[in-house]
């Protein structure tokens, strides 16, 4: 079989977590991969982890960075250096399931519109639980729908879809890579841009488990507020892109933005002083 998949997979002092990370993608019932494992320049041992994995798998190739670019520009360094057609991003301390690349791959090779493949996710809670999301789209999903019935239709900034997907060559071709101006928040900008111009498919299966900080901890330090700002603005620009032909919808829409941005700055000020 002719390879297909180049998964990326980017990390960041996750010596800990990173070897089960590592063992979940090389159990995976499609083998036929290339793994790069892109380093953002870790200061613990995680250069030691991954150069002895890559000695016993030659699907392996390891790159570490000389400095630490972030997120974003990590991972885009990782899908320049890709092969193949599918592009997996996937990252450091989730756990996958066996049939992860197997269900993505089956998912764009009989959706051929769709620009990218997501999933159902679950949780891992400290006492080692899972509960999955109750999130459930059809197979096929319109860019226009995931946008105006999915991403924008409730005030509150939110995407269900997280960093970890599987998409075309061709679509990062098209729309260039994932913005480093939003930091550790990119992929909301890359999915609301790929959604104006292909469809998503879906697989309606909880194939990614997703440890919370109780587990493990976040690596990126961002205040609040200032998380909160990055987010407002792609949701601000997506809406704006989106709705630019229809301006009487544009203004509803900023509008409804602009209310919730208040409405939580409050409440974030309220909780402060009760505190």
């Amino acid at each position: 079989m002719k390879a297909e998949v180049s998964i990326v997979l980017v990390t960041y002092n996750r010596q800990t977590f990173l070897p089960r990370t590592i063992e979940s993608i090389l159990s995976q019932t499609y083998g036929d991969f290339e793994l790069l494992i892109c380093d953002d320049c870790s200061s613990d041992d995680t250069r030691a982890v991954c150069h002895e994995y890559a000695r016993k798998d030659s699907r392996i190739r390891y790159y570490r960075n000389m400095c630490n670019v972030g997120m974003p520009d990590n991972l885009n360094a990782g899908i320049r250096r890709t092969h193949f057609e599918f592009i997996a991003n996937l990252h450091d301390g989730d756990i996958y399931h066996p049939n992860l690349l197997e269900r993505w791959r089956a998912a764009l090779l009989n959706n051929p519109s769709a620009g990218f493949v997501f999933n159902i996710y679950r949780h891992l809670a400290a006492d080692g639980t899972l509960h999955g999301y109750t999130n459930r789209f059809p197979s096929l999903i319109s860019g226009h729908d995931f946008l105006e019935d999915i991403c924008f239709k409730e005030p509150e900034l939110e995407c269900p879809v997280w960093g970890t997907v599987m998409a075309r060559r061709g679509v990062y071709d098209d729309l260039g890579l994932f913005d480093h101006r939003y930091s550790f928040w990119s992929d909301f900008d890359m999915w609301f841009r790929i959604a104006e111009q292909y469809d998503i498919a879906f697989v309606p299966e909880p194939l990614i488990d997703l440890p919370s900080k109780d587990v493990m901890p976040h690596l990126f330090g961002k205040r609040a507020l200032a998380c909160h700002a990055t987010i407002f603005k792609m949701f601000w620009k997506a809406r704006c892109r989106h709705y630019r032909r229809r301006p009487a919808r544009l203004a509803r829409e900023l509008g409804k933005q602009v209310c919730y941005f208040t409405h939580s700055r409050i409440r974030r000020a309220v909780r402060r002083l009760l505190r």
